[in-house]
Formats: C-alpha cells, sequence, structure tokens
C-alpha cells in the first residue's frame, strides 16, 4: 500500500497533539515518531494500520492511495 498520510494529518484526524500520543497508538517510540516529517508521509506500514482500525478516517482509494476528503 502506498499513500500520503502525513502525521500532521495523522494527529488531526486522531486527535492527538504531541508526538508522544501517536507513538502510544502505534507502541513505539517517540523518538521513532519525531523522525517522521510533519509534513510528508508517515511509513506504509503504519498508514496500513490506521486504514485497518480506522477506514472512514483513512480510506484509500483504488489505487491503494489515501483518499483526502
Amino acid at each position: 500500500m502506498t499513500g500520503f498520510w502525513s502525521k500532521r494529518q495523522v494527529r488531526e484526524r486522531l486527535g492527538f497533539l504531541t508526538d508522544a500520543e501517536l507513538a502510544r497508538f502505534f507502541g513505539i517510540s517517540r523518538s521513532a515518531v519525531s523522525q517522521w516529517p510533519k509534513d510528508g508521509p508517515i511509513p506504509a506500514l503504519r498508514q496500513y494500520i490506521l486504514h485497518q482500525q480506522y477506514p472512514n478516517l483513512f480510506p484509500v482509494g483504488e489505487a491503494g492511495e489515501p483518499e483526502i476528503a
């Protein structure tokens, strides 16, 4: 799956204010999340997890790219 969900978009849609909250959500370290660019795509595995857990918040189109509403 490829996509373009950025850290900023994910935090906004989940209502998180900090990287620490996002790290807890994914079960990874805060330092790992802090390495992700704010407006660049998050890792593909994390995008897959988001889509699986919240398909209405993080839908993907036919090509596997996010449908940004």
